[in-house]
């Protein structure tokens, strides 16, 4: 009975090993595996360089912006807990007790960064003032909040938290008072919060 074809025979150099048609030994493939992930490596390298420096690139023109365009604070929201860059649990209300504790969660806009020997700087404080309906001083507290960066890329997630514990203040209507400060850019800005204590 004929051999089937898989069984068939190649010639092969004298002293060399039999091997079937069709068949590559394991180490063979194990090569050609690795050169074509070689080559598709080499290939696909330019574009993620490409991706990288368009990433920077962008990363640049931000900051650019962000240092012409005034200070301000993008958002204030008051919490009861804060656990990194926009994952915080806001308030329900703004009904709140003596003795209750708050988080102020808050974004600056337009932080200046300063750009020094390959390093990036941004340098903002924040004082916290609670006031009356009024317009009244009830508490303040200069450089509640200091966020100093100095990186070796651009930092865009930026954001602070303010902890105000309302212990000994009679029920009525207040305002949180944000005041951030720019150290670089010399600029200031604010946004406010208003609240009711209660029973």
């Amino acid at each position: 009975m004929a051999a089937s074809y898989a069984e068939k025979k190649v010639r092969v150099p004298f002293g060399s090993a039999p091997v079937k048609k069709g068949y590559l030994g394991k180490a063979v493939k194990r090569k050609i595996q690795l050169f074509c992930l070689l080559v598709i490596g080499l290939m696909l390298a330019p574009v993620v360089f490409a991706q990288d420096s368009d990433v920077s690139l962008l990363k640049e023109r931000i900051i650019n912006l962000q240092n012409i365009y005034p200070l301000g604070i993008r958002t204030l929201i008051a919490c009861s807990k804060v656990t990194d860059y926009g994952f915080y649990e806001p308030l329900p209300d703004n009904k709140v007790k003596a003795g209750d504790v708050i988080f102020f969660y808050f974004e600056p806009q337009n932080p200046s960064t300063k750009k020094t020997a390959g390093s990036y700087e941004i340098w903002l404080t924040q004082d916290m003032v609670v006031l009356t309906e009024q317009q009244q001083e009830v508490f303040k507290k200069e450089n509640a909040v200091e966020i100093h960066y100095q990186t070796r890329s651009p930092r865009l997630d930026i954001y602070g938290v303010n902890q105000l514990t309302l212990t000994d203040i009679p029920p009525g209507r207040y305002i949180f008072k944000a005041i951030l400060h720019d150290k670089i850019k010399g600029e200031a800005a604010s946004a406010t919060w208003a609240f009711v204590v209660v029973r």
